[in-house]
């Protein structure tokens, strides 16, 4: 008789609820025939009565030992790393796989896993690039022992994507080879907004004003002010548009680029502010920088460099979105360069958590 390796299904909830009750049913349902699987839920300190629908709801599904379910009350925003650390490391399996909320596994996706790891040694599971199916990428299955190698996601990307990236960097770097899922049975989503990816972590609650200033066609500054009085400034450059007006380019362009955006030289200037009636100041070790308002919704500096608030809801959010997956890009980046395999020191750990099971 072929192995049956056993599955862990890990999924992580801050206020999801909605999405959960539509994706859990049906992919514990669609896991059923499989027989060795756990799925294991963990409440990231939900508000949105996540508890009490699991108690009414699943209940019968946590005494067959099918569903475990987790929950702390500790975390004020989402942190994506750390908590899919803190499912891993309460699941059992021999195989861990993270089933993000708002996706549908479907029927045989659970034989599907135990037939590539017992036909192929040293693999993992992810999904290949994809527009049309983003919202899946974070579909990533490997072997418990190759998880706990790498020490899971880097905890050190606190802010929104790349997480994934990394951790498929990582296990690479371990000497794994990566197969792709490809039937589209196994990869449906609810579809959301981008507001729903970030409305629970830090940046979007923490971020006050942001601020940009045109240099030229190809790259702008973005000024951050945290609500701390904390502030990052950095230039943000289009690849693209980088030497366009160079002669060898007029014509046919030959620039590959892997990434669209880049912030120029990788880093913020950060510092600390203080707001008064005369506008603003950025205090950083060696000089202050005065900025003046010159209406409701724009600054100028001593140099006359004028910068415009980007407040509108959307504007504001997509600078957010920049401004978090830019930092978590970068340290993706610097762990591949370095190949550093193990990231954390500790990891997957929280003060308090309980489980029903």
């Amino acid at each position: 008789m072929p192995k049956k390796f056993k599955i862990s299904f890990c999924t992580v909830c801050m206020n999801r609820l909605e999405h959960l009750k539509k994706t859990l049913p049906k992919n514990i349902e669609d896991t059923m025939a499989y027989g060795n699987f756990e799925f294991v839920v963990l409440d990231y300190n939900s508000k949105d009565g996540l508890e009490e629908w699991i108690m009414a709801k699943m209940s019968p599904y946590i005494d067959t030992g099918q569903l475990k379910y987790v929950k702390t009350r500790i975390p004020k925003y989402f942190l994506r790393s750390h908590s899919k650390n803190v499912a891993a490391k309460s699941s059992t399996g021999d195989i861990i796989c993270n089933v993000d909320a708002d996706n549908y596994i479907g029927k045989g996706f659970a034989d599907y896993i135990n037939q590539e790891f017992t036909k192929h040694q040293h693999i993992f599971l992810m999904v290949q690039e994809n527009p049309k199916k983003k919202d899946c990428f974070g579909r990533i299955c490997s072997l418990r022992e190759d998880f706990m190698a790498i020490t899971g996601y880097d905890e050190g990307m606190s802010d929104y994507g790349f997480e994934d990236y990394d951790l498929i960097n990582r296990l690479q770097l371990l000497g794994r080879k990566s197969r792709y899922i490809n039937n589209s049975e196994f990869l449906q989503v609810l579809n959301h907004d981008d507001v729903t990816r970030i409305e629970n972590e830090y940046n979007i609650h923490a971020i006050s004003q942001i601020y940009l200033r045109y240099i030229n066609h190809y790259s702008s500054e973005l000024l951050y002010l945290f609500k701390n009085g904390v502030f990052h400034r950095g230039v943000m450059v289009l690849n693209r548009l980088v030497n366009s007006e160079s002669v060898p380019n007029v014509f046919i362009e030959n620039r590959r680029f892997l990434y669209p955006i880049s912030l120029q030289n990788d880093c913020w200037v950060t510092g600390d502010y203080i707001k008064s009636d005369d506008g603003i100041i950025l205090k950083t070790k060696n000089k202050q920088i005065p900025f003046i308002p010159k209406s409701s919704r724009k600054m100028q500096n001593q140099r006359g460099e004028v910068f415009y608030e980007r407040n509108e809801p959307e504007d504001f959010q997509t600078w957010v979105m920049f401004f978090s997956q830019i930092n978590n890009r970068i340290k993706m980046r610097k762990n591949k360069e370095r190949k550093i395999v193990r990231v954390n020191d500790t990891f997957g750990e929280v003060g308090s958590i309980k489980h029903w099971a």
